[in-house]
């Protein structure tokens, strides 16, 4: 332009020829598209854009991770200390104090691992390593040994019964073992009576099935579709008796996904509830 603005145009042209295969003229079309390319251009920079703030942000919750993990941990480690010195000299109030310290402080980094995991995958920033686990032996006994102390302090019975030993999978051992993990913490944290069952077995089909069952609190049939909402939690129960961000389930969903695994739930109110993680054959 006389201007000295530049504009952008979209040509397109094709020769008109005689017999003998030499150009007469030229026939074409000169069509402004110079709104589309601004428009692409401005995406570009939102999309530049978008991902420095991905990035930022999951820099910034890494080093919020650090700097509230580095004195946690001091206080875990003082009180261990202090616990261990001096327990037989403590009354009841002291070592429940002790014991208060101890679960306070796990709480807050088990919230903030979980908020660094939804951000990691929201972020894409997550990459699964695939390869073949054995799901009983690596990760479901592991975990019912790890669940027992938890489960017998609140007077639950806690069953792991393998109807079949060969569960070898292709999956991400560290996602799929905070599926079952989060599946478990959370059915003894909503059960105050009753039991906890943990089942691995083979369908007709030979696809290897992992229900997690409860006799917890359960939940209504109208919240069932939001269960795997992140920040999302029913208001009776959920909310106000138990403890809990909302970002379990959500992240559940999310890894189940990765390991190209379903997840499906059944529920009833004060009857309790049944997780089913459903992997493909092969």
């Amino acid at each position: 332009r006389a201007d000295g603005v530049y504009k952008w145009f979209l040509v397109r042209g094709v020769p008109i020829m005689d017999a003998s295969g030499k150009i007469l003229k030229w026939f074409g079309t000169c069509t402004n598209i110079n709104g589309l390319k601004l428009v692409e251009q401005e995406l570009i920079k939102a999309k530049e854009k978008a991902e420095e703030s991905d990035k930022l942000k999951t820099e910034f919750l890494a080093q919020m991770s650090h700097e509230i993990r580095t004195p946690l941990n001091i206080i875990l480690g003082n009180a261990e200390y202090l616990n261990d010195s001096f327990c037989d000299k403590m009354d009841l109030d002291a070592r429940n104090c002790f014991e208060g310290i101890d679960l306070a402080s796990k709480r807050i980094i088990r919230t903030v691992d979980l908020i660094l995991n939804v951000s990691e995958l929201q972020t894409s920033g997550y990459i699964p390593d695939l390869r073949r686990v054995d799901l009983h032996s690596v990760i479901l006994s592991k975990l019912y040994q790890e669940h027992q102390l938890s489960a017998k302090k609140k007077g639950l019975e806690l069953i792991y019964t393998c109807k079949d030993k060969d569960a070898n999978i292709s999956a991400d051992e560290y996602s799929i073992t905070q599926v079952f993990a989060n599946l478990i913490d959370n059915a003894i944290k909503y059960t105050e009576k009753g039991k906890v069952e943990i089942l691995l077995e083979k369908n007709s089909t030979g696809a290897i099935i992992v229900k997690i069952k409860d006799t917890g609190i359960g939940m209504s049939t109208e919240f069932l579709p939001k269960v795997f909402d992140p920040f999302v939690q029913e208001e009776q129960g959920y909310t106000r008796s138990f403890d809990g961000n909302g970002l379990g389930l959500a992240l559940v969903k999310n890894y189940c996904k990765i390991n190209n695994a379903q997840i499906e739930i059944e529920s009833k109110k004060n009857i309790g509830s049944t997780f089913r993680v459903t992997f493909s054959k092969g």
